[in-house]
């Protein structure tokens, strides 16, 4: 996982940063001085608003209780001291700003602070010009501390995301990528950050890229399509991918792993490809229908026999097929069929665009679906 010092580098992405009303607390045991401060800073600057309090016992009350961002805290205080406070707040809140505002200027005491993780160490002055450092100070820190909370909520986004997120530099070089990115190819992260993104192409739909692909991306500024990664075993990988050109001239890639997906519309395809084979194979006539009296498919007999075109089968009821006496029998039996889901045989001739007519027995079988009948699979076998 990524700390907040990993995320520094990457602010100058697109992650956009808070601009509410900032609120300070001040904790000072000096009851006379944090009104002061808390008048001055308020006055300063509209966006401020000042919480204070006495006692470190009760600034962490405080914090805990409201949402603080940013703490002002005196070094010299009873019982605990500011050091104390830095300690204990710390512990709680990693990265709150801390600033140690305090009239003790001692070196020590300033050494101590920084290693305790102080944000900032400003002593205390004459005059007004201090509550204007101050108030700088409180405004660049919170500022600061939020663009990196943004980033650091972005970058957390991308680590739960499903789908791998790469980050490449100008150079084509990954200089992040999610977990989910490095599952792809089959390999940890470490493997694949500072790489060259053709480290995980086939040569041949590398050199696709530089002809096709990453021409694109620089006129467009994005480009989705289907590509063939390599795992780090050597694997092909057929994957989803989006790139977004980004300003300093890399680019940000989303791939998704779709092998097993082709894999199974090939299996389909395939499938489909024997069934229409074996239909068009056969020398009776194969349709099915909906519910609705729509024919929905059949084999190349069926168009064969009838004299229509698909298109002109497509406008057909069953009933079209049949005359006279034969029509309203032919109708009642299939509403037999999608009222009660039986299966029915009759003979019947057939009507042909041509005119002609032929004889055929006919056997009509309900296609349910959850109980429902929601079509008619009909067989027409020829008489002679």
């Amino acid at each position: 996982m990524y700390n907040q010092e990993n995320l520094r580098d990457f602010e100058d992405f697109s992650f956009s940063s808070t601009t509410d009303s900032i609120h300070a607390l001040h904790v000072d045991d000096d009851n006379a001085f944090v009104e002061m401060v808390k008048t001055f800073l308020e006055r300063k600057r509209e966006d401020v608003s000042v919480t204070t309090e006495t006692a470190v016992e009760d600034g962490i009350e405080t914090l805990r209780s409201e949402t603080i961002d940013c703490v002002i805290s005196d070094y010299e205080m009873p019982d605990q001291d500011g050091l104390d406070f830095l300690e204990l707040v710390r512990d709680e809140y990693p990265d709150l700003p801390f600033i140690l505002f305090t009239g003790k200027g001692d070196e020590e005491i300033a050494s101590e602070a920084i290693t305790a993780g102080v944000t900032e160490y400003l002593q205390k002055g004459t005059g007004t010009d201090q509550y204007t450092v101050l108030a700088n100070r409180v405004e660049n820190l919170v500022e600061k501390y939020r663009a990196e909370q943004e980033v650091f909520r972005g970058f957390q986004a991308l680590e739960s995301a499903q789908e791998g997120i790469g980050i490449l530099n100008e150079q084509g070089e990954y200089v992040y990528l999610n977990q989910a990115y490095a599952e792809v190819y089959s390999a940890d992260r470490e493997e694949i950050l500072e790489d060259h993104w053709e480290s995980l192409y086939p040569e041949g739909e590398a050199e696709r890229f530089h002809q096709e692909i990453l021409p694109a991306l620089e006129t467009d500024g994005t480009w989705t399509g289907q590509s063939v990664g390599l795992t780090t075993d050597g694997e092909r990988v057929v994957e989803n991918l989006s790139l977004t050109q980004l300003g300093d001239g890399g680019h940000v890639c989303v791939v998704r792993d779709i092998t097993d997906e082709k894999q199974r519309e090939e299996e389909l395809r395939r499938e489909q490809q024997f069934l229409e084979t074996a239909l068009n194979s056969l020398d009776d006539l194969f349709y099915v229908f909906d519910e609705d009296l729509n024919y929905i498919r059949w084999n190349d007999q069926f168009e064969e026999v009838i004299g229509y075109s698909d298109a002109e089968i497509r406008e057909l009821t069953p009933m079209d097929l049949f005359d006279g006496e034969t029509k309203a029998e032919i109708e009642a039996l299939i509403d037999q069929i999608l009222s009660d889901g039986e299966r029915v045989v009759v003979e019947a001739d057939l009507l042909t665009k041509h005119g002609e007519t032929i004889p055929y027995e006919f056997t009509g079988i309900p296609v349910e679906d959850n109980n429902d009948i929601i079509g008619v699979v009909g067989i027409g076998r020829r008489l002679t």
